[in-house]
């Protein structure tokens, strides 16, 4: 009698590659995100040039200025007759952050990338002809008054690209799963950056805000001044609310000692302001009109201190090494938020125009710098105390 072995049946196995190739996705994702950003600024563009009798301009002007719009929020910079426009309000970049996030969760749907390469493959694939696109808007919205510059414009828009489709990506494509395969240590430091970061930029917020209700009827004042009308107030109201991240930062700026400026030759900071003539601009009612007061100097130098010791105990809590191991992880932590700061800071400002002010903001080696030492020192000596604390108790 014999018998016969069954044998399981054979199966395929699945291609390892992305279903569908990186570039079609790719370049629909970018056709989308840069024609819904640029629809989501040109319809309130145009809103108030229907709604504004006073203006003189027509509608390709206004389309134009849309478009302009777009370029600067990917911090392209605008040659102006008497300089450059080139600070870029953050909240308006958020817009087409916001939309290339979108666009790369749904090409990671798509194009279903399989790895870590493909997923960069497809990023690339749609931050290049985004990147591109504003080169080419770059030539067609330009006038005799703005001419928007096409290196900037191409370089600001690509590095928009690729950390909008990125967050996009990561996030459809679950690669965040990668992050369980770094080192623990490395995970720690990058966790206790991002806390330290956030806490200065809570601080600066809340600088900003103090000082704003502080000032509460010279914002007022200067709202009113120019007799804007209703679309002209919406108009400013509108520019104020994209300012406030900008705001924040400047104000983790004052907070951490060197401040910013608002003009050559300027300073505000906590040991002293010098200012000149401003733009008569409502956020900018806020600036300190003369020497800061003790209490204030006090409060904001102790702002940045109780971020580093609030990343000293957050890597303690999470340290499994000795109390030096958690301090030197503290003090890297620190440093890696100093040049997260330096890169904000660097974002917030840039120029306003021609004459004084082709200097506005902070300086980015100054603040990386102060973010990194006032962050890195108390994070280092909490984090030692608290492990062995913890240790002691433990024992």
């Amino acid at each position: 009698m014999t018998s016969t072995v069954e044998r399981p049946p054979l199966t395929r196995p699945k291609p390892a590659g992305p279903t569908t190739p990186v570039l079609v996705p790719g370049l629909i994702a970018a056709l989308w995100a840069l024609g819904a950003g640029l629809v989501a600024l040109a319809v309130p563009v145009l809103l108030a040039w229907v709604s504004d009798a006073r203006s003189g301009a027509g509608a390709a002007e206004a389309t134009r200025t849309a478009g302009q719009l777009w370029l600067l929020a990917h911090r392209a910079s605008l040659e102006l007759p008497g300089g450059s426009l080139g600070l870029t309000p953050l909240g308006l970049m958020a817009v087409p952050l916001a939309l290339l996030h979108r666009a790369g969760r749904h090409g990671a749907r798509t194009a279903n990338p399989n790895g870590t390469r493909q997923a960069a493959n497809l990023i690339l694939a749609t931050a290049f002809p985004y990147a591109v696109g504003a080169g080419f808007l770059s030539a067609l919205v330009g006038t005799s008054g703005v001419r928007p510059d096409p290196v900037t414009s191409l370089l600001g828009a690509f590095v928009v690209g690729l950390v909008g489709v990125g967050s996009g990506v990561a996030r459809e494509a679950r690669l965040s799963v990668l992050l369980r395969s770094l080192p623990a240590r490395t995970r720690r430091i990058a966790v206790g950056a991002a806390g330290g970061v956030g806490a200065l930029l809570a601080a600066g917020a809340l600088v900003a805000f103090g000082s704003l209700v502080a000032h509460l009827g010279r914002v007022g004042s200067l709202a009113g001044a120019s007799a804007p009308g209703w679309v002209g107030g919406v108009t400013l109201l509108l520019l104020c609310l994209l300012l406030l991240p900008n705001a924040a930062v400047w104000g983790a700026a004052f907070a951490l000692g060197p401040g910013f400026a608002v003009g050559v030759g300027t300073s505000v900071g906590p040991l002293g302001v010098t200012l000149g003539p401003v733009p008569a601009l409502p956020l900018l009612a806020a600036l300190p009109g003369g020497d800061v007061p003790t209490w204030v100097l006090v409060s904001a130098l102790l702002l940045p201190l109780a971020a580093g010791s609030a990343v000293g105990l957050l890597l303690a809590r999470r340290s499994v090494g000795t109390a030096g191991s958690a301090a030197v992880e503290a003090a890297a932590a620190g440093a890696s938020a100093g040049v997260v700061m330096a890169l904000l800071a660097w974002l917030s400002g840039g120029p306003l125009g021609g004459g004084r002010l082709v200097d506005v903001g902070p300086s980015p080696w100054q603040i990386g710098l102060a973010a990194g030492l006032e962050l890195a020192v108390p994070a280092a000596g909490v984090a030692a105390l608290a492990v062995r604390r913890k240790r002691r108790s433990l024992g």
